[in-house]
């Protein structure tokens, strides 16, 4: 049995180094999304890296990456690139897609030459998927669909879309072109990650060829719970990773502001709220790396969401800290605190609020007391 791990592995730690070199190299616009072509530039620099194929094995394009090293790449994009997508569509049509539509839609997304992005949430319909509206009717040889989804991550931009619509079979996925008839975009003004181009996507009529059904009518959410816990760590260290930018402002802050001739520094209120502050993210991280070290635990999906709902308390309390400690000095729009509280703000509900996936991490574990899965 291999032995626990407390840390990153030398080419854990150097992947991570990578990711943060080029998201330093690709800041984000001060007052709007990336564009497609900044979007194209940034993933062709993460292609090398194997990011865009996330944990794809080499036959199928990827780069073999272990969930730990993935993880690392995805850490070292935030807190400049938090949420940055265009790898989980690979990871269905790696899971779901035929022949031709792998052979169609994988290598440019590889490549970073296409933009992804997945449809899911809907105005009156988040977590509860079964609640949603959008519908697709077949009609010949395609599916009409007619509907709304919103939030969706780099919706603004994405050549290819994985819808997830109601048919008489119940949720399925598509593949849907970016430029198919009846699609219209529209951009939403979110309080944090502004860098991402959230729209709201409708879809009126839009016919979609019956060859781009994603899998079996009826099987949308197949394989959903299963990307649950790689969601939801992923979404954590990267909450960690704006927590420890939020404290890294405050202690920079404390140690040259003087008040009533006494560093803040030197303030035992201070120092206790940072070091308090530093031991969570430290633990929250840890967890999410056990998380990650092992997707395929019976306890992963209990586990990720537990830490994915401490990293979401974890950011928004860093950067409360910082916004109380530098008082005024913060207030200033182009203050770098303030995209931090922003982006904060979307990652406590990014993949399941707090409150969600604790409760989340509450059943399974009466659900184990009683010796259930």
């Amino acid at each position: 049995m291999d032995a626990p791990r407390f840390d990153r592995s030398d080419r854990e730690n150097a992947l991570l180094e990578r990711a943060s070199r080029i998201a330093a190299d690709h800041p984000r616009p001060a007052d709007r999304p990336f564009d497609a072509d900044e979007l194209r530039r940034i993933f062709r620099a993460l292609a090398p890296t194997g990011y865009l194929a996330s944990t794809l094995p080499g036959e199928a394009g990827g780069h073999g990456l272990t969930s730990l090293e993935f993880s690392a790449l995805w850490e070292g994009l935030a807190p400049e690139l938090t949420l940055l997508g265009n790898h989980s569509v690979q990871r269905y049509l790696h899971q779901f897609a035929g022949a031709p539509q792998q052979q169609r839609f994988l290598p440019p997304l590889l490549a970073g030459e296409a933009i992804g992005a997945i449809a899911m949430t809907e105005p009156h319909a988040g977590s509860d998927l079964e609640g949603m509206k959008t519908l697709a009717r077949r009609v010949g040889n395609a599916y009409v669909v007619d509907g709304e989804k919103t939030w969706v991550t780099h919706g603004l931009a994405a050549d290819v879309i994985v819808l997830l619509a109601k048919t008489d079979a119940g949720l399925t996925r598509f593949l849907v072109p970016g430029d198919v008839p009846g699609l219209e975009r529209e951009a939403l003004a979110p309080v944090g990650l502004r860098h991402l181009g959230f729209a709201k996507l409708t879809f009126r009529h839009c016919e979609i060829p019956a060859e781009l059904r994603l899998g079996e009518e009826g099987e949308g959410l197949k394989g959903a719970k299963s990307a649950f816990p790689i969601a939801r760590v992923l979404a954590a260290l990267q909450s960690v990773r704006i927590a420890q930018a939020a404290i890294d402002i405050a202690r920079d802050y404390a140690l040259d502001r003087v008040a009533a001739r006494t560093p803040l520094a030197a303030s035992a209120l201070v120092q206790h709220g940072l070091a308090q502050l530093s031991a969570r993210c430290e633990a929250v991280r840890l967890l999410s790396l056990r998380v990650a070290s092992d997707l395929q635990a019976g306890d992963a999906v209990a586990r990720a969401s537990a830490s994915k709902g401490l990293a979401g308390e974890l950011a928004l309390d860093a950067c409360r800290f910082a916004e109380d400690l530098l008082g005024s000095s913060s207030l200033h729009a182009a203050h770098p605190l303030v995209a931090l509280a922003g982006d904060a703000r979307m990652m406590a509900v990014v993949d399941g609020t707090s409150v969600l996936n604790h409760l989340v991490a509450g059943r399974r574990m009466f659900s184990a007391a009683r010796g259930g899965a």
